[in-house]
């Protein structure tokens, strides 16, 4: 098989193929700041529907100082992971995506 780099595009992603796709990279279009709160984007999901991981976890904080312009900061402390997509499951809660499809030895290989 030969190695292919994809733009993925639409969210959610079903990888509606016999290969695998591995993302390198992705946006996402999470609001920031939240709230005391935590945001989850790239999100797999098996070809049952079951959640498998989050790509990143973006965990903010706001600043409660009275000093501060009337405009609340955040701090975020991504968590990424590899994510390889098998036939069949799904990929969401991104924006727009670089992935490499292929083997699943070929998309092991890229770093």
């Amino acid at each position: 098989m030969v190695l292919k780099f994809i733009y993925i595009t639409e969210d959610p992603f079903t990888n509606n193929s016999e290969e695998f796709v591995r993302i390198l990279a992705f946006t996402t279009y999470a609001s920031m700041p939240t709230p005391n709160g935590a945001n989850s984007s790239g999100v797999l999901y098996d070809n049952n529907g079951n959640f498998v991981a989050n790509a990143n976890t973006i965990v903010t904080y706001e600043n409660t100082e009275p000093t501060a312009y009337p405009f609340a900061y955040a701090s975020e402390q991504p968590f990424v992971q590899i994510i390889i997509i098998p036939p069949g499951w799904t990929f969401r809660y991104f924006g727009r995506a670089i992935a490499v499809q292929g083997s699943l030895e070929e998309v092991l290989r890229v770093h």
